[in-house]
């Protein structure tokens, strides 16, 4: 079973500042080996009072090691919203595009989901279902953030409603082209988890339109649109970041 706590931010019990050398402790090293660290390369490390830092590693043991930190960040590279993205499986191994921008997109959790019309489960392997996570990290990497998302395996559609990243959600939203419009409203303030559904080609069915909007979803439409399945998923995001997160 995944260490979830390996996908947090790795942080330093103290205040950062640039030029400081600082003394890794084994949790950070166990963090910074999930990242694929390696001496000479940089990370993102956060201080006692939530200050973001890049650094670079100097050395590298089993149960400790050495970094410089060499650059303070102007903001945070975290979304102040946490985002779950519920992704219908995607055909043409187009789930590593959806991945790759949903963590430069800032979403914390990936669930991709098994619908009626999406890509079956006897079919994932064709699509690089194993390679899902490392594309995460790959883009978490290169987008400078501080945490990686977590992919989880590919869910049963209903059972992904049932989870507690749904549940749970101050907000419950997903997409659908022949939904009435039902922009998102409520403050930034008031949303601090959210939960967000697309479909595949095709969309949704209707009922599973109706089960989402029993598990209290409300609709997103994007206009008039009619986008590809990748790149509705990714004109979504950007919409709640600006609503409910920084963009």
């Amino acid at each position: 079973m995944t260490d979830l706590a390996l996908n947090a931010p790795l942080r330093y019990a103290g205040t950062l500042a640039v030029g400081q050398r600082i003394a890794l402790t084994t949790a950070q090293v166990r963090g910074l080996g999930f990242r694929e660290i390696n001496p000479k390369e940089a990370f993102t490390i956060v201080d006692e009072g939530d200050g973001f830092f890049r650094a670079s590693l100097l050395a590298l043991g089993k149960t400790g090691g050495e970094a410089l930190v060499y650059e303070a960040m102007q903001s945070s590279p975290e979304s102040p919203v946490h985002i779950t993205l519920l992704c219908a499986v995607l055909a043409r191994q187009r789930m590593l595009t959806v991945v790759q921008k949903a963590t430069e997109l800032g979403v914390a959790r990936v669930v991709p989901i098994l619908s009626e019309r999406s890509v079956r489960r006897e079919d994932l392997a064709h699509e690089k279902a194993h390679a899902w996570p490392r594309q995460a990290l790959r883009a978490a990497r290169q987008c400078r953030r501080a945490s990686v998302p977590e992919i989880r395996t590919a869910t049963p559609f209903a059972a992904a409603l049932e989870d507690a990243s749904f549940r749970s959600a101050d907000r419950r939203i997903y997409l659908d082209d022949q939904g009435s419009d039902s922009a998102p409203t409520a403050t930034k303030s008031a949303v601090v988890r959210l939960a967000f559904a697309v479909g595949p080609e095709g969309g949704f069915t209707d009922g599973e339109r109706r089960l989402l909007k029993d598990h209290g979803a409300s609709v997103l439409r994007l206009g008039g649109r009619i986008l590809r399945a990748e790149t509705a998923v990714l004109v979504g995001l950007t919409l709640l970041q600006h609503q409910y997160g920084d963009l």
